[in-house]
């Protein structure tokens, strides 16, 4: 059983991490200071300390709260989970526009989307590598970075932005593509 004062400290924890996500969507060139996640949080900087030692460390926990918001399990490991990806995700990116452009275009957003990279080449690498394990070491590379972008709020602001698809759409252009790059069909197979 969680003591009251464990779920209080959990509750200022999520604050103090929405608040930073509320900043990341709004800060626009502005960098992401602990005294500004403070002020918007109602806490002491000592507070957002007292829950995370580091700048880096708040930064890190970002990823994992924006992930939470949008509904991720983490990042795909397994050549079918990376293909249907963009169909679960995209949509839910629709919900959180603001936020996944912050991610995509505010130095805070990137430096939030920056703190995962190397789990998410990892997943890419992984599927890319379950789905085709013949593959040479540099065209594992090339292909995962290749799927990397296709599971990524980058293709699916270019699918909204140029072809005026909604996510629902831009995650079956995606995932459509992802499993030809996996070899999980032909391109010219209907679904």
């Amino acid at each position: 059983m969680t003591s009251i004062r464990e779920e209080y400290k959990e509750r200022t924890r999520v604050r103090i991490l929405d608040a930073a996500l509320e900043l990341v969507a709004e800060a626009g060139e502005e960098p992401l200071t602990i005294a500004a996640v403070a002020d918007r949080a109602g806490v002491t900087e000592r507070t957002v300390y007292r829950h995370f030692d580091t700048r880096d460390a708040l930064v890190r926990s970002l990823w994992r709260r924006m992930q939470q918001r949008i509904g991720t399990r983490g990042f795909p490991s397994s050549a079918d989970d990376l293909a249907d990806s963009p169909r679960r995700l995209f949509p839910v990116f629709d919900s959180q526009r603001g936020l996944v452009r912050a991610s995509l275009y505010s130095p805070a957003g990137l430096e939030v989307r920056l703190s995962s990279n190397e789990d998410r080449q990892g997943s890419s690498l992984a599927g890319v590598r379950d789905a085709l394990p013949s593959l040479d070491e540099k065209s594992l590379r090339r292909r995962a970075a290749v799927v990397q972008l296709l599971n990524s709020a980058y293709a699916w602001e270019v699918m909204h932005q140029f072809w005026g698809f909604d996510g629902e759409e831009a995650g079956e252009a995606a995932s459509e593509a992802l499993a030809v790059l996996l070899g999980k069909r032909a391109a010219d197979q209907q679904n």
